[in-house]
C-alpha cells in the first residue's frame, strides 16, 4: 500500500508541476510586456527614486524560482530533521542495549553449574608452567 501511494504522490506532483509549467509559460507568451516596478522608499538610496522598466516574464520566473527555492528549502530541513530524529533514536537504542550487556553479568551471572566439578590437572599444570615462566621473567 505504502509503495502505491508514493507512485501516486510522485505522479501527482509531477503532473502537477507539468501543468504549472504550461499555464505559467502560456500566461508569460500572453504577458511579454514590459511593466513598471516603483522602488519602495527603503531601497530608493540604492536604485534611485525613479520608476524601473522590467521585462514581465523575467519577473514573474524570478518570483516563481524565489517561491519554489523557498519550498525547497522548507522540505529540506523538514527531511533533515526527521532523519536527524530517526539518527537520534537509533543511537540511543544502540546505547541501552550497549548499557544491559555491559551489565549482563550482574544481572545474569553464569550459574555454578557452567563450572566443572573436578579441576582439570593439565589446566593447572598450564597454570604453574604460566607462573614459573613470569617469575623467571621478573628474576631477570
Amino acid at each position: 500500500m505504502i509503495r502505491w501511494l508514493r507512485l501516486t504522490a510522485t505522479a501527482t506532483i509531477i503532473l502537477s508541476m507539468i501543468g504549472l509549467g504550461v499555464i505559467a509559460g502560456l500566461f508569460l507568451v500572453a504577458n511579454s510586456g514590459w511593466v513598471s516596478v516603483k522602488v519602495p522608499p527603503w531601497l530608493q538610496g540604492l536604485f534611485n527614486d525613479r520608476p524601473h522598466e522590467v521585462w514581465l516574464p523575467a519577473l514573474i520566473a524570478g518570483w516563481l524560482a524565489s517561491a519554489i527555492l523557498l519550498a525547497a528549502i522548507v522540505l529540506w530541513s523538514m527531511y533533515y530533521v526527521y532523519r536527524r530524529r530517526q539518527y537520534e533514536s537509533l543511537v540511543h537504542r544502540l546505547e541501552k542495549e550497549l548499557a544491559k550487556l555491559r551489565n549482563l553479568p550482574f544481572t545474569e551471572p553464569a550459574p555454578l553449574e557452567d563450572l566443572p566439578e573436578t579441576p582439570s590437572a593439565q589446566a593447572a599444570r598450564v597454570m604453574k608452567a604460566l607462573d614459573d615462566d613470569e617469575l623467571l621473567e621478573r628474576a631477570r
